[in-house]
């Protein structure tokens, strides 16, 4: 592959060089892409009329750009021409243009879906697209439905004053459209394409919970407005500078298992951001950092990865945030790595697309940088980028410090609050469990039956104590005296497991059980079943042993205290009878 990139100068200068190109490469498969200034709109229509009269097999489409890159370098002001040309016979390409709106969204990824289904030969999809106001989560979640295996990548049309609404998008399929999307299909047995993304800005702080978020317009952090944590942490001021100032720092969110950038571009009087793209109710946020040294080691390295596929031309959607935040004097940093390894070009977007995994995102603040080659890798050039841009690690920056620091101090801060939490935890549980059982103590037991009968909740009791008790503790001592309680307390409890129940030790040998949503037929038919079990154990020194239980139900608008003392009445009724059965409220006298 080929990659070949002219500047618009004029008509006659344009008409030659596409036709040097045309005549150089006569019957290779072209794929020319046009990125232009909107105020050139008139220029890029002119180029692209000659390019149908001279170069009329070739494929074409284009947006227009807040700033295009050429060789690595900044292009302001212009109408960039990349022309792709492929080697191999088997590549092919086809493009797809649509009216993109919020009403039209459905439709278009109905239609598009089921075109890409019917080319298996598909490996990537470029798109360019103009956002304006509209919402992409549905866009981008329809488009991760397709094959894994397609990769998906691409931008969304800006203009240099950055004004979202004045954008357009065109191809072959159609005319210039201010609300739309180009869908380029590629594919290919000899070709080859590698993607990533770069933010380079680092987490900073804490994570905060999206407590609402409609769009692109983030209302809430933390159940306060969004506006308030940017002049907590930052005091960064709501004024003509905010879009500026808060550049350095965007918000880092969670979507589809990564972090993606977003920058508030507005602060609204209530206090809410408008974000550069959608944000979720429920996701979790966190503000992030950008140190220029820290974001040229990210490139860096993605570039090595880069320089091992050894590509043949390099496209690259940078976001227009980007610029702001370096400046055109230093935004080459970012682009001319890439040029050390092959021809690099793309533009400055208000929003890039990337897909990883099945997932395709709109990011901010990112590089998205696309890898094309035909036939095998040759020889990697890393050793080129290595000895042209070596950065000094010794040195690092204050603010990467600071940040460090923070970062450092945070996670130190949510290490004692999980052990404070652990200890708060233990001490709320030793408030309410039996020491040597693991159930509920009498304390809590009374509270759950207190509150039940006060909220007029139906509930049974089964109250239970173990017979003849006092006879193994003087028999055989109190540690095995302890060991058959724990053993019943284990009984409780395997027994209790799918039911609604508290199950608490009473005192001594006796053992309480209320049964939510229960009466005495239910209460009687567990209290058997405990019984049973209970008595098919067989303690190491002091063998088998029973229990007394009795089963009683609250009535209407009683008291806790009446009913307990009722299980405690039938309770006394199955020891009077003979031990080692169950009684039932019934049963008692009248």
């Amino acid at each position: 592959m080929k990659q070949i990139q002219l500047i618009f100068q004029d008509a006659d200068t344009f008409r030659q060089e596409i036709a040097a190109v045309r005549d150089k490469y006569q019957g290779n498969t072209a794929m020319i892409q046009f990125f232009y200034d909107k105020a050139r709109q008139e220029e890029t229509e002119q180029a692209v009329a000659i390019l149908k009269e001279e170069y009329p097999q070739a494929h074409y489409f284009g947006c227009a750009s807040n700033a295009n890159i050429e060789n690595g370098m900044i292009a302001e002001g212009s109408v960039l021409v990349v022309c792709n040309i492929f080697e191999s016979a088997d590549v092919q390409i086809e493009i797809f243009q649509y009216v993109l709106t919020d009403e039209t969204q459905k439709e278009v990824c109905d239609d598009f879906l089921a075109r890409v289904a019917e080319r298996p030969w598909v490996k990537g999809i470029e798109l360019l697209i103009t956002i304006r106001d509209m919402s992409t989560t549905y866009f981008c979640d329809r488009l991760s439905e397709m094959d894994e295996h397609i990769q998906i990548f691409g931008g969304s049309s800006f203009n240099k004053n950055l004004d979202r609404n004045d954008v357009g998008v065109f191809s072959e399929k159609g005319d210039f459209l201010d609300a739309g999307v180009v869908f380029v299909l590629i594919g290919g047995e000899k070709l080859h394409l590698w993607t990533s993304y770069i933010t380079g800005w680092k987490p900073l702080g804490q994570k905060m919970l999206i407590t609402r978020a409609e769009a692109n317009r983030l209302y809430e952090l933390g159940g306060e407005p969004a506006y308030d944590t940017y002049y907590r942490y930052l005091q960064i001021d709501n004024d003509e500078f905010f879009y500026h100032n808060t550049l350095e720092f965007p918000i880092f969110y969670e979507r589809n298992g990564i972090n993606i950038l977003r920058v508030p571009s507005k602060c609204m009087d209530d206090g809410s951001l408008i974000m550069t793209s959608d944000m979720m109710t429920g996701s979790m946020a966190q503000i992030s950092y950008g140190d220029p040294q820290t974001i040229l080691k990210s490139i860096f390295h993605e570039a090595e990865k880069l320089a091992d596929f050894v590509p043949d031309g390099i496209l690259i959607f940078d976001c227009a945030s980007r610029r702001s935040f370096w400046g055109n004097e230093d935004i080459n940093r970012e682009s001319l790595p890439f040029q050390t390894i092959a021809d690099t070009t793309g533009f400055y977007t208000a929003g890039e697309f990337h897909r990883m995994g099945k997932s395709l995102n709109q990011h901010n603040v990112t590089l998205v940088i696309v890898g094309l080659r035909e036939d095998e890798a040759g020889d990697s050039n890393k050793s080129k980028l290595l000895k042209k841009y070596h950065y000094n690690n010794e040195h690092v920056s204050m603010v990467r410090r600071l940040a460090n620091f923070i970062d450092v101090a945070s996670r130190e801060l949510d290490e004692i609050n999980q052990k404070l939490e652990a200890v708060n935890q233990k001490l709320m549980k030793m408030a309410v469990t039996d020491e040597l059982t693991g159930i509920f103590n009498r304390r809590e037991i009374q509270h759950r039956i207190a509150e039940a009968a006060e909220n007029q909740e139906k509930f049974a009791l089964i109250m239970m104590d173990l017979d003849n008790f006092k006879k193994v503790n003087d028999t055989f001592g109190h540690d095995e005296g302890d060991n058959v309680l724990k053993g019943f307390a284990n009984v409780l409890k395997s027994v209790t497991e799918q039911e609604e129940a508290s199950v608490g030790r009473w005192g001594g040998e006796e053992f309480m059980i209320m049964l939510k949503h229960a009466g005495v037929p239910e209460a009687a038919a567990l209290s058997e079943k405990i019984r049973k079990e209970f008595s098919e154990i067989k303690f190491a020194a002091s063998g088998v042993h029973t229990v007394s239980c009795g089963a009683a139900a609250v009535r209407e608008k009683e008291s806790a205290d009446s009913v307990c003392i009722r299980a405690d009445h039938v309770l006394y009724l199955a020891k009077h009878q003979g031990r080692n059965r169950t009684c039932t409220e019934d049963q008692l006298p009248e």
